[in-house]
């Protein structure tokens, strides 16, 4: 019988946990161990959950054998390989998780342009190797989210017009099945499984090794630093439109309206403001990107401008930053095609309606290169602009943030907003929406028939997730966001 700090979690025999023990190059972690809580923190300080196992993988056999012993034991399971995700999928209550963190080698051949890295890297271990090259696969926006997340979901980063999304370049990928196979998924290797991870997450096995292309970016590149008085938020989002919209593939931009981060290189008098900002990367020749994105920082009096050539690796850091691990999130998002009068007017409006000093709303530009890969199943890879709503939050008022963070993403489909991104869902699906429809959309139905042949029983469901073709509808909770 294993013990958890809040009560009994698992009927479990102790003979099979011994055999799970002998069976596992990698440590298991049980509720008693001293790394046991370390273990179980993830970067949503909202997510807190408790496992009745924790098995550290070392390697696929690691990964098969655990999964293994969940469906013998009739555990959930939940891969833990950045913890990023902000619904705390990477934990789960009672089950099982398989820990893929001490899977983090990174191999570079520069020569080829490819990089082959383990499920338990983050983007800022990617970038560590890769940029002594002067080269860089595409990975959130953030340095310390995990690669397998960010990758499934799509892999919405730095240099997504210039060079696409994580999915675009991801060459190949080795997978373990829930029937315990090792497979590898390629344009020429079970092509459909392939096609459905790009886009599909974590719903049809656990990553045990990606394969991405590299491109020639940085070491330095051109970047965007400048945050205006929120008086002028309409003047800066229409110039921003304007000025994006004719841009060169090598600019990816982020407009955040919300308040100057209290970050170390802000000054104290002011951090805190209210602010809109435009962040930016330009990923080409440095010089030449200080001088496009000159009518960027000539809009108004700028509270702070930090704009200048940088290490691309900073953009990262500053994504870490003003997002750190522990705070509590809920951010939510749409697709459009169009930034239309309407949906600035929403963003004005309602930045100034949020509950708390940390929320914002984003508008992320796409286009560009997005989509150059082979045929992957996320389906926004058309869509000219992402936006996310962003209640992000240490004070104790949760509900308030709740309401504020759905009504905005209400008033933003009702004003031709659609989808949503698979990272940036909400933390609980509400009885009006289906995230699935929303994440997946017209692909959804093609991604039920590739989960009934390699998941018929949903051993992996702690995702957005895809029920086997066939099977009952989806079952939703509807407690918290």
């Amino acid at each position: 019988m294993t013990k958890h700090p809040l009560g009994t979690v698992a009927e479990l025999d102790e003979q099979a946990i011994k055999g799970l023990d002998d069976d596992l190059r990698g440590e298991l972690i049980l509720p008693d161990h001293e790394d046991y809580n370390d273990t179980r923190n993830v970067w949503n300080g909202l997510a807190n959950k408790y496992p009745a196992v924790i098995a550290r993988a070392k390697g696929g056999d690691d990964v098969a054998h655990a999964i293994t012993f969940a469906q013998d034991t009739n555990l959930e399971i939940a891969i833990r390989g950045g913890s990023h995700h902000q619904t705390g999928a990477a934990m789960v209550d009672n089950g099982l998780v398989v820990d893929l963190e001490e899977m983090d080698d990174i191999n570079i051949d520069a020569e080829s342009q490819i990089a082959r890295v383990g499920p338990g890297a983050r983007a800022e271990d990617v970038l560590a190797e890769t940029q002594q090259y002067g080269l860089a696969t595409p990975t959130g926006s953030a340095g310390d989210v995990g690669i397998p997340g960010s990758t499934l979901s799509g892999g919405i980063g730095w240099m997504r017009r210039k060079h696409g999304l994580s999915i675009d370049a991801l060459r190949s990928v080795e997978i373990v099945t829930p029937d315990g196979e090792l497979r590898k998924a390629s344009p020429d290797h079970n092509e459909d499984l392939f096609w459905a991870i790009r886009g599909g997450g974590g719903n049809f096995g656990v990553i045990t090794n990606f394969e991405f292309e590299l491109y020639e970016v940085g070491p330095i590149v051109g970047g965007l630093g400048v945050f205006y008085p929120a008086e002028h938020t309409t003047e800066v989002m229409e110039t921003h439109r304007e000025i994006i919209e004719d841009a060169p593939e090598e600019l990816t931009t982020i407009l955040l309206s919300g308040h100057v981060p209290n970050l170390p290189p802000v000054p104290d008098e002011v951090a805190g403001q209210d602010a809109v900002a435009i962040l930016g990367c330009y990923a080409g020749d440095p010089e030449e990107g200080m001088e496009v994105v000159a009518p960027l920082r000539e809009i108004a009096d700028p509270i702070l401008d930090m704009s200048e050539p940088m290490p691309y690796e900073v953009l990262h850091d500053l994504g870490a930053q003003i997002y750190p691990w522990g705070r509590n999130y809920v951010h939510r998002s749409i697709f459009v095609d169009e930034l239309t009068d309407e949906i600035h007017d929403i963003i004005a409006e309602q930045t100034e309606t949020a509950p708390g000093a940390l929320d914002a709303i984003g508008v992320w530009p796409l286009g560009g290169d997005i989509g150059h890969g082979a045929d992957a199943a996320f389906p926004w890879d058309d869509k000219q602009y992402m936006i996310t709503v962003e209640a992000n939050w240490e004070h104790y008022d949760n509900e308030s943030e709740f309401e504020w963070v759905r009504a905005v993403e209400r008033q933003l489909r009702d004003a031709g907003g659609e989808g949503a991104y698979a990272g940036f869902t909400g933390v609980e699906e509400q009885e009006w929406e289906d995230w699935a429809d929303q994440v997946y959309s017209e692909n959804y139905d093609r991604l039920t028939e590739i989960k009934a042949q390699y998941d018929p029983s949903n051993e992996f469901r702690h995702n957005v997730n895809i029920e086997a073709a066939d099977t009952a509808s989806k079952p939703r909770s509807t407690t918290t966001d």
